[in-house]
């Protein structure tokens, strides 16, 4: 799959397929932002890691002090992880299979799948709805006519799943959903380098650019009346900020780098996001939006990439 500036992909998640063998889910990630302002915990991330002659992509919390512990890992690799607004649940992409999985955040290994194992099919990009009765995600298929993607939303309690109507040839990247629950943030476009995000309506199923430049990733604000989004600026990607009708644009990021998934932190003053190209190696960011200073954490394995950032 292509990635941006031919190095990285934005909603790009690595999964291994067999030993020493990378498949990579692209436009299928999400960034899950807080319901409401709250105190800043840690970051739940996706790595990358190889042992010994297997690979693997592990979930992993890591705290703005750069502390980090597994949550799951194994024979299996498990990533796009989101953890549920009160905490207690989590969702996450696993292989074989490329099935989601529901659990309790306490005992993951208990989760169970709530996607079937469909021939090529990928689902993916799961992110709580800010009510925690639902969780909205992608599939993606590989057909004879091309590979088309659909965005879903599943009941927790009914266990029944709808698809909205959107165009399955070009919308992909589901990457979160407002604090009030009304609005779904994807990408539209056969062009990766030039896709545009997108606003989805959850209860009408409208549609609505978002601003008419390249752009890929957005996150909500805990407060909801901003988006975090990363943006092509010559070879690099970098990190912006704006409300939600496009205006008052603020660029976080500068120096030449590929930053991409930005994350709101829950009490809404700093952005975490991930910087450095596919196979070369990644560290994760975090700016100060007061001091627009920018700080950086090491990451475990080969290469991370932020998931969300959750509350304490």
């Amino acid at each position: 799959m292509r990635i941006p500036g031919s190095r990285i992909r934005q909603g790009c998640r690595v999964i291994v397929a067999t030993a020493a063998t990378f498949v990579t889910l692209c436009g299928l990630s999400a960034v899950a932002s807080a319901t409401l302002p709250g105190k800043n915990g840690p970051l739940l991330i996706s790595t990358f890691m190889k042992v010994g002659e297997s690979s693997q992509t592990y979930l992993y919390t890591e705290t703005t002090g750069g502390k980090t512990t597994k949550v799951l890992g194994g024979a299996d690799s498990f990533s796009e992880g989101a953890v549920s607004p009160n905490g207690k649940s989590l969702v996450f992409s696993r292989y074989p299979g490329y099935q989601m999985w529901l659990g309790p955040f306490s005992h993951p290994d208990r989760a169970k799948a709530i996607t079937p194992a469909i021939e090529d099919t990928n689902s993916g990009d799961a992110v709580f709805a800010p009510d925690g009765k639902s969780i909205y995600y992608s599939t993606k298929i590989y057909g004879s006519s091309g590979t088309t993607y659909r965005i879903h939303e599943y009941k927790i309690k009914t266990k029944k799943s709808r698809t909205f109507k959107l165009n399955p040839f070009q919308d992909f990247g589901l990457s979160d959903v407002s604090p009030n629950g009304r609005l779904l943030a994807f990408n539209r476009g056969n062009d990766e380098d030039a896709s545009k995000i997108w606003f989805v309506d959850t209860k009408t199923g409208k549609s609505r650019p978002f601003k008419p430049k390249a752009a890929l990733g957005a996150n909500f604000s805990p407060d909801g009346k901003s988006v975090a989004y990363t943006a092509p600026v010559k070879d690099s990607w970098e990190v912006f900020t704006s409300r939600l009708d496009g205006k008052g644009v603020k660029r976080l990021t500068r120096g030449g780098e590929i930053n991409f998934d930005p994350a709101y932190s829950p009490d809404g003053r700093q952005i975490a996001f991930t910087q450095g190209a596919l196979g070369e190696g990644r560290r994760i960011g975090i700016v100060n939006l007061k001091s627009g200073k920018t700080k950086y954490l090491a990451a475990p394995g080969d290469y991370t990439t932020v998931d969300q950032w959750l509350e304490r």
